[in-house]
């Protein structure tokens, strides 16, 4: 399912930056929720929060190698809400729940990275 989301969302935005990023998102994603026993659509709002603190302590991807909020937010956050949003529109993968939004109403670090996202629009 990543690759059908990263075909249409790289069609539009279709940078090698862009491809990258969407590329390595979406392997470090499906990396952890294979190592967590669940398909990558199906996450709990609890993976997106260990997926997030994860990357930003530098236990996913490059190890022990820590990320900043922004960096956390632009190379991950993005792609994982984006994809998780294109699921609920997309009848051929039907899907009733956002486990980013619900994380972020549960707070942590995932309420953070929202906080940061909110900055950003702000900024607009």
């Amino acid at each position: 399912m990543w690759a059908d989301y990263f075909e249409e969302k790289t069609a539009v935005f279709n940078a090698k930056s862009t491809r990258d990023r969407y590329e390595k998102a979406g392997r470090y994603l499906q990396n952890f929720m294979r190592e967590a026993g669940r398909h990558h659509a199906l996450a709990a709002p609890e993976h997106i929060e260990r997926y997030l603190t994860g990357l930003r302590d530098g236990d996913i991807g490059r190890r022990n190698q820590s990320r900043k909020l922004q960096t956390v937010y632009f190379e991950y956050f993005q792609p994982l809400e984006g994809f998780y949003t294109w699921l609920q529109w997309h009848t051929e993968h039907p899907h009733v729940y956002h486990p980013v939004l619900m994380a972020v109403v549960e707070g942590g670090f995932t309420r953070e990275v929202w906080d940061r996202k909110l900055e950003q629009n702000d900024k607009r």
